[in-house]
């Protein structure tokens, strides 16, 4: 298990480049019509909690009218972790915006994690030309986290590839930290793009299997033959070192 998991950790290194463009696409929307800070703020936070297939609107609009009350707060990333619970002790960590942001209504913890990972890509990593907030840590300290923002799909290819771990957000998480723990959780995000194309249902089954389909729907993906091609290729090899 030990020896999938370096090999699988290898290839999402190795292939940045396919989800890099569709996470970057996706930031750009979000962030780029907006002049203000708060405007950018309320408009990421917008947009990936509605990414989500089971939003509660009542749960989601009481989160919303609790931020709106005090835009300037999303004038910084201190002002915010404010807003959402915190207070003059809370540390300036990813940690922290997770931990605090994950128990407002309608979040919970994959979908706090997926705001966490835009943060940390729009500050310090491949999309940091869209940062919005000065405040942000440079780096993952010792005393600082992020998580995997697991679901149905993270959950499948775990269950694939016959770990031992619990199927669940804390369970993935910490058998990762415990099994490479000097892995980066950034380059782990990439295991969703990677396993969302690769899953198809047959008797209403997942099973492994190249989906283009899937592809297709992704708005961001690049839709020409060649790209196409290399995916479908490298869509394969991912799902031969799960199997192995």
């Amino acid at each position: 298990m030990q020896n999938k998991l370096n090999n699988i950790y290898a290839f999402l290194k190795a292939n940045r480049k396919y989800n890099k463009l569709i996470q970057v696409s996706a930031y750009q929307a979000a962030l780029m019509p907006y002049n203000t800070v708060p405007e950018k703020v309320y408009s990421l936070l917008h947009q990936i909690l509605n990414s989500q297939s089971q939003v509660k609107m009542n749960k989601s609009a009481e989160f919303f009218q609790s931020i709106s009350a005090n835009k300037n707060a999303l004038n910084s990333f201190a002002g915010f972790l404010k807003a959402i619970g915190g207070n003059a002790n809370t540390p300036l960590t990813f940690k922290a915006l997770h931990l605090l942001l994950q128990g407002k209504p309608s979040w919970g913890n994959k979908t706090a994690a997926l705001f966490v990972k835009a943060v940390y890509h729009c500050h310090i990593g491949y999309a940091k030309q869209l940062h919005f907030w000065k405040d942000v840590p440079t780096s993952i300290t010792k005393d600082d986290e992020m998580y995997l923002p697991v679901d149905a799909v993270i959950n499948f290819i775990f269950k694939e590839m016959g770990n031992s771990c619990p199927n669940t957000f804390i369970g993935i998480n910490n058998y990762i930290k415990k099994s490479l723990p000097n892995s980066d959780f950034d380059i782990w995000d990439d295991i969703w793009f990677w396993g969302f194309i690769t899953q198809n249902s047959q008797n209403k089954k997942r099973v492994l299997a190249w989906n283009e389909n899937k592809y297709w729907n992704l708005l961001n993906s690049s839709k020409d033959a060649k790209t196409i091609a290399e995916t479908e290729v490298l869509a394969n090899e991912f799902i031969k070192i799960i199997k192995n």
